[in-house]
């Protein structure tokens, strides 16, 4: 279990040995840790899966952190207050197996915990729903800037991509401005390349990575 907060770690490790004993499948045994680094140092290759609070004290990004303990081999579940519309989808985009809201029943969230350790991908159709309701998280582009966002994200230099979409590398330049300008009223980062890579997997631009 990952959470910068030590009271949480404690109360989620607490709360799995008293279930334990009722539990059919109990979970027998938490790690703690502040960070992803942390935990992944320490690692014993026992994980059946991490559970990950999204907004970590190091200044790491959701989708980095999950893709991070899912390229190591252990499946995500998203352990999280639940109020960042662009951090949920960007740590489901990244490969997250799900979401539990830390004002769920703990019962509710040790079930979730079982199923994603048995391989299962959690349908929080919900949670979904309002990430897609979210009108701040939405940037309208024309579709000239999506094609220009997707082949920038994707690598392509601003000449090639102007090869590509038969216009002037000048044309390119102001779609990306423009793209960042859009990004930017809605309060989602979009200075750096990397940045501009990952609102694109956020808004189904590009795939998620497959690790």
């Amino acid at each position: 279990m990952v959470d910068d907060h030590e009271a949480v770690r404690i109360g989620f490790a607490a709360a799995a040995s008293v279930e334990a004993k009722t539990a059919e499948v109990p979970v027998v045994a938490v790690r703690l840790a502040d960070t992803v680094s942390s935990l992944l140092a320490g690692s014993d290759g026992m994980f059946d899966v991490v559970a990950l609070d999204m907004s970590l004290a190091d200044g790491s990004r959701p989708g980095d952190n999950v893709r991070r303990i899912v390229q190591a081999g252990y499946p995500v579940l998203v352990f999280s207050v639940g109020d960042r519309a662009d951090a949920l989808r960007e740590a489901l985009a990244a490969g997250a197996s799900g979401v539990s809201r830390k004002s769920d029943d703990i019962r509710d969230t040790l079930n979730l915990v079982r199923q994603v350790a048995d391989g299962a991908t959690i349908d929080n159709q919900e949670l979904a729903a309002a990430i897609d309701g979210d009108a701040d998280f939405v940037v309208a582009l024309s579709d000239r800037e999506r094609e220009t966002l997707g082949l920038y994200a994707a690598g392509f230099t601003r000449t090639q991509i102007a090869a590509r979409m038969n216009v002037s590398s000048n044309t390119v330049g102001t779609n990306i401005k423009r793209i960042r300008e859009k990004y930017a009223v809605a309060e989602r980062p979009a200075a750096t390349k990397l940045e501009l890579y990952h609102r694109a997997v956020e808004d189904g631009v590009l795939p998620p990575e497959r690790l």
